[in-house]
């Protein structure tokens, strides 16, 4: 007979698997992430952390861990073999509108370390290695997994539910009987290496290529440089002698380094495939077990752990029974085309880079569409991703300028000295509402503390209602954790608030729930039921309702 565990299996310790574990812990629910991997990965793989990503792990408050181990990159260069490098196409990330106008560049194994520091220094919980689910049934309302240990024994354990985040062969995705689509595009091989003579500029990703090889090289944190290879013939990648083959190619290329001791490299079949759902039941899905693509543009880790972020407020409040299972169907609702947008956009720059066959001044026009560059950094940065498409509003609200529903919710700094900014007020595992009065000040404070007390009542531990006023002065009806000046009038200018006031509700995951006029206040409410059950309206509530109604 199986054992019952009131956890949630995570199967997969790698960035989704822990990133998922830390959204669910931190909202106290029971995790147990098993990975049958012998121990931590000691080699780098993935390497990019983009815009999108950092914000989300200043939410997490991480952030500042990441830039000790990490490189600032300020974007791409294109060297296609006719141009000389000042003519070069390049995606330039320093423009963005966040804190992180750039990416970085890391080792995985050094970013995953970070993250298992960060849960065990919050939580005291780790992956558990060596430890292989090996069979996996669904049943009524719980999942029955067989685990084996590293001991050899193996136990079944039913779980309320199970998430796979074990990667593009996921036994999983697998077991819920969920198919996976697609086609490889590619075989490339990447190493970690040293170099010597290097003479381009090791801040940014080189792109070089020809019509029949292609060669990625950038400096990594230490002594190493991160090199990835392609060719269609797979006669380098798959060569033994990889020092020879990577030397070869460089010189081919004309890029001119030496190849010196080659620490760590792999080769793989590229892929480009999407899962044809993210849930069979009390099965999920997430990151590389649901979508995997072209590394062109380093965008795959970062949107296997935005998945995860989608995901672990969801999955939470389900679990707390605060929310119906339906509010699942969101995350593959709002993810899913986000992964088709990443499988998109890698493979826009998979054949500007490795368009094989095609000679490269045949693919330079693909750079020059009007507005490539800006678009391709909006896109691989994350800041573009939008679920606009997939929001569910109220009827009737009156349109508002400023971040739409769906809307990434931008940064912006509310005091100069000592700082303080929005997004220290997102950083709680909750809705966020700003009140935001305007020029009607009175009125719209009056509405929002009474809005807040709604919340409270209808929505318990769900919304945290938060001030932020032009007047230099404090309000009674908001204490100091929950009210702040907008000294600069940043928030106001990026938020577009008008003179009538506004009403924001920001999502855990930073993205705008909707925006209405203070007037509009019961919409909010409305817009709150379709994430989280709330009790039956007493008369209270109705008194309450009608006093808010003649504000």
């Amino acid at each position: 007979m199986a054992a019952i565990s009131n956890e949630i299996l995570i199967v997969g310790g790698g960035p989704s698997g822990l990133l998922l574990a830390h959204e669910l812990l931190r909202r106290r629910i029971p995790v147990r992430i098993i990975e049958k991997r012998p121990g931590p990965s000691h080699t780098s793989r993935a390497m990019t952390i983009h815009a999108r990503s950092m914000e989300m792990f200043d939410h997490m408050g991480l952030a500042n861990r990441l830039e000790e181990v990490c490189l600032e990159c300020p974007g791409n260069i294109y060297h296609f073999p006719q141009l000389s490098e000042d003519k070069c196409p390049r995606t330039d990330y320093r423009p963005l509108p966040t804190r992180y106008p750039f990416y970085y560049k890391t080792s995985q194994n050094d970013f995953e370390l970070a993250l298992r520091e960060l849960m065990l220094s919050k939580y005291s919980i780790a992956p558990e290695y060596q430890t292989e689910l090996v069979a996996l049934k669904q049943h009524a309302q719980v999942a029955t997994a067989t685990i084996r240990h590293p001991d050899g024994t193996t136990a079944a354990t039913e779980y309320p539910w199970v998430v796979g985040c074990d990667g593009v062969h996921s036994f999983v995705r697998n077991a819920a009987g969920i198919k996976f689509e697609g086609d490889t595009v590619a075989v490339m091989s990447m190493a970690d290496l040293e170099l010597k003579s290097v003479n381009f500029d090791d801040r940014w990703m080189n792109y070089y290529f020809n019509e029949d090889l292609f060669m990625n090289c950038t400096k990594m944190p230490g002594k190493l440089w991160r090199v990835y290879m392609s060719e269609p013939t797979g006669n380098y990648v798959f060569a033994k002698d990889q020092n020879k083959a990577y030397q070869e190619v460089a010189d081919k290329l004309g890029i001119g380094f030496e190849v010196g001791r080659m620490y760590w490299q792999t080769a793989w079949n590229v892929r480009n495939h999407i899962a044809e759902t993210y849930r069979a039941g009390r099965m999920l899905i997430c990151g590389d077990s649901s979508h995997v693509h072209s590394p062109s543009g380093g965008q795959g880790m970062n949107g296997c752990m935005q998945d995860a972020f989608n995901l672990g407020w969801k999955l939470a409040a389900v679990y707390k029974k605060q929310a119906s299972e339906t509010i699942l169907d969101s995350y593959e609702h709002e993810r899913k085309p986000i992964g088709k947008q990443i499988s998109e956009g890698a493979m826009s720059t998979h054949e500007i880079v490795m368009g094989f066959g095609i000679p490269p001044e045949d693919r330079l026009h693909l750079t020059r569409e009007p507005g490539w560059e800006w678009r391709t950094v909006n896109l691989v940065s994350g800041l573009s991703h939008n679920y606009r498409s997939v929001s569910n509003l109220p009827k009737n609200l009156t349109p508002v300028p400023g971040p739409q529903a769906g809307d990434r919710a931008p940064d912006a700094l509310l005091i100069q000295e000592p700082k303080r900014r929005i997004y220290d007020v997102f950083r709680r595992p909750q809705f966020s509402l700003i009140v935001a009065p305007g020029t009607a000040t009175t009125d719209v404070v009056d509405i929002g503390a009474t809005v807040r007390d709604e919340m409270d009542r209808l929505f318990p531990g769900q919304v945290s209602t938060y001030l932020i006023i032009n007047a230099d002065s404090t309000d009674p009806r908001f204490d100091f954790d929950h009210q702040s000046l907008d000294e600069l009038d940043e928030f106001t200018q990026r938020y577009e608030i008008g003179s009538e006031g506004r009403l924001v509700l920001v999502r855990p995951d930073l993205y705008i729930g909707m925006a209405c006029l203070p007037g509009e206040w019961e919409e909010i409410v409305q817009y709150m039921k379709q994430w989280f059950l709330a009790p039956q309206e007493t008369g209270e509530s109705r008194e309450t309702n009608r006093k808010m109604s003649s504000l």
